[in-house]
């Protein structure tokens, strides 16, 4: 059953897989930021799931290559992007039956290493509780999730198997 740990705790352990000053995105992409469970890997984006979550079964889609803004993504590979975003939300839908799915691209200059990260990418969150909301869903202060590798593994089989089948439907 995943636990949850406290924001400073999750920190420190990023903190420890990812070092200073790398983009968490990048580590994420390229495997350097401990263990990866990917959904789906294709030549320009990526889905995995991060492995520090406010909700069970949240995703990140993420472009491979290292953009930080809108202005430096060309339209045809947001799109994919947003393209991404709407399966792995179907997988999640699916396979999860949250109430609904929250789609977000955040980022910020404060510094910190959650939401900071200025790799652009697109959350999938599963919402499951009627008061979800966004100031809660992306706050650290109440502590995160982590899980074990077999339910890491066993989320990730899941939310593949959805993917393969939204994808061969769409």
């Amino acid at each position: 059953m995943p636990r949850l740990i406290s924001r400073e705790e999750a920190l420190r352990r990023i903190q420890a897989e990812v070092g200073d000053g790398a983009c968490l995105m990048c580590a994420l992409r390229d495997d350097r930021a401990g263990d990866r469970w990917v959904v789906a890997d294709e030549d320009d984006m990526l889905v995995v799931l991060p492995r520090y979550v406010r909700r069970w079964g949240q995703v990140l889609v993420l472009p491979k290559p290292h953009v930080t803004s809108f202005n430096e993504i060309d339209e045809a590979m947001w799109l994919r992007a947003c393209s991404f975003a709407r399966r792995a939300a179907r997988a999640v839908e699916a396979e999860l039956r949250p109430r609904r799915c929250y789609l977000a691209s955040t980022g910020s200059a404060a510094g910190e290493i959650t939401q900071s990260s200025m790799h652009l990418h697109i959350h999938v969150i599963p919402l499951y509780q009627p008061d979800d909301r966004p100031a809660d869903i992306f706050s650290w202060s109440e502590g995160v999730y982590v899980a074990d590798a077999d339910e890491w593994r066993d989320l990730r089989d899941k939310l593949g198997a959805a993917w393969r089948e939204v994808t061969q439907s769409a």
